[in-house]
């Protein structure tokens, strides 16, 4: 799809959180039971997220679960905003929103630390170079204002390869697991079972980490050159367990939704050190 096919496919169908996210999305990606519960973390709280270097600042004030009002200051409109959040890790909040109005359409996916000040963001939109229904991301960093936190000057969350050789299945339900492997810094591969636990195809894709506390992570891929769906998962370790949001593109529209997964390691390889700057021989 061009982009303009895509956004006009939009206009007549975005949709968050609803069935049509389900159906719309890919089978590792629909939400099922084995998904970590929605949590109210975000309850009647008000808060500022300033990201760096530019980047946008947007005001926050949540009443109920599900039901949000942001404010970017680039155009200071408050808008209304359907959203899921998960508690990923004590006292830290994940969650996600589509922007409105935006053209193409775009989401982002939160992280916001409640106890030490800081937050991420990873910025979803429609369209890359190639094509309108597959999707753009970027992480983004900086910290977050409310009353009665102090937001720290330099320390951020960061990309991190600590993930690099490591291996996970991940069962998002009874029917569906997926074996990830970390194979590189800016890449992942994957492989489904099928129906009688035997291995299927295999894809691979770019993908980012980023590392939001010790055993707690943010992975983000695209299966690009395939249905272009987009993961924005929270991984966290500790509990075996992730969490998170898809964003996805077709002649259908588009739709944001959720995804969850019961976590197995089952190994790594020690490769990190094979990456990274190339060092010339004295």
């Amino acid at each position: 799809m061009t982009d303009e096919e895509m956004h006009q496919a939009a206009l007549m169908r975005t949709s968050a959180f609803g069935a049509g996210a389900a159906q719309q999305a890919p089978p590792q990606a629909v939400a099922t039971g084995n998904n970590l519960p929605f949590s109210d973390i975000l309850v009647g709280k008000e808060f500022t997220l300033r990201f760096d270097n530019g980047g946008p600042v947007r005001d926050y004030r949540i009443k109920e679960m599900f039901k949000l009002q942001y404010r970017d200051h680039s155009d200071s409109v408050w808008h209304d905003a359907d959203y899921r959040a998960y508690e990923g890790d004590d006292n830290l909040a994940w969650f996600s929103h589509l922007i409105a109005d935006s053209k193409p359409r775009a989401s982002v996916q939160v992280a916001v630390d409640f106890s030490n000040g800081l937050a991420t963001s990873i910025e979803s939109h429609m369209g890359t170079a190639y094509y309108g229904n597959e999707t753009t991301y970027r992480a983004i960093f900086g910290a977050v204002e409310m009353s009665g936190l102090e937001a720290p000057l330099y320390v951020r969350h960061q990309l991190t390869d600590e993930l690099v050789g490591h291996a996970f299945s991940w069962s998002y339900s009874d029917q569906t697991t997926s074996m990830h492997i970390y194979s590189s810094p800016h890449s992942m591969s994957w492989v489904i079972f099928t129906g009688a636990q035997a291995l299927g195809a295999e894809w691979c894709s770019p993908c980012i980490y980023v590392k939001l506390r010790p055993g707690v992570y943010i992975f983000c891929q695209n299966e690009e050159a395939c249905n272009g769906n987009q993961m924005i998962e929270l991984l966290n370790t500790k509990a075996s367990h992730d969490c998170g949001f898809t964003f996805n593109g077709s002649p259908r529209g588009v739709s944001l939704g959720v995804t969850g997964a019961i976590g197995r390691h089952i190994g790594k390889f020690d490769i990190v050190e094979l990456y990274g700057p190339k060092r010339r021989k004295a």
